[in-house]
């Protein structure tokens, strides 16, 4: 099993958060997560990146338990996630953020290998430097590579912390609300990376409250309502779901 939800519960004192959710995630799927706000969405991408600590149940990684880890040793295991609105350093470019967070890449790929950088560093900065460049291409970000983060439209800004993450050569994924603040063509566009994120090997969790966005997108969706999981399935099905219109729309129209 590639990575697994089970029964997977998060309290804050009398609040459930997250109630009891179990489900799968295949390698190279592209699986939408989506629900009313406050459906505790954003809190189940936390617990599976090691944010918070689960008050019970279980987060499988490839056989091993996710459960007690923080997000640097998640992030290390290849498990990484972006953020709704990415930390940057205003005034640094958008090369030189990217080239910030290849420390967790060899942090992963070389332990304490890590030494050989200071000896030979040579070798280890052209490959890096490729890997940027492959990645500032695959996220559409070449042609802005030398401005500061200050001068970045919020599309590419966002686009920024995904190309941060992929610099940390991440197997899973997750994405916290990719959409929010973009128009169209910054939907478009993120829409096209993240078909050649999934076309380049890395499997994808995202939760976003644009519907038509995470349906067109999605291989499977999961239906979030007051922390449960209502309905699971193909994103077509799971939108007719009764439970889901119900949480969306109200009782009368489901």
């Amino acid at each position: 099993m590639f990575f697994e939800v089970g029964n997977l519960t998060k309290r804050f004192g009398g609040l459930t958060a997250v109630s009891g959710i179990s489900f799968s995630i295949a390698r190279g799927e592209i699986v939408g997560v989506f629900g009313p706000n406050g459906s505790g969405k954003t809190t189940l991408l936390n617990l599976i990146a090691g944010i918070y600590a689960p008050t019970d149940g279980r987060l499988t990684w490839k056989d091993q338990s996710l459960v007690g880890r923080g997000p640097h040793e998640v992030a290390q295991l290849g498990i990484v996630k972006t953020f709704q609105n990415p930390q940057l350093f205003e005034e640094l470019s958008v090369a030189q953020h990217v080239w910030i967070a290849a420390h967790l890449r060899l942090k992963r790929g070389l332990g304490m290998g890590r030494v050989a950088t200071l000896v030979k560093p040579a070798r280890y900065d052209q490959a890096l430097r490729e890997q940027v460049e492959r990645v500032l291409k695959l996220c559409r970000l070449t042609k802005v590579r030398d401005e500061a983060a200050a001068s970045l439209s919020y599309g590419n800004e966002k686009m920024l912390g995904v190309a941060m993450a992929l610099m940390c050569d991440p197997e899973l994924l997750l994405l916290d609300e990719p959409t929010t603040g973009l128009g169209q063509d910054e939907i478009q566009n993120l829409d096209a990376v993240l078909r050649d994120l999934r076309a380049h090997g890395t499997t994808l969790c995202i939760i976003d409250h644009k519907v038509g966005f995470l349906s067109g997108l999605a291989d499977r969706a999961i239906a979030m309502h007051h922390g449960s999981k209502i309905a699971e399935g193909p994103p077509s099905a799971v939108l007719n779901d009764v439970a889901v219109v119900e949480a969306y729309l109200g009782r009368r129209h489901a």
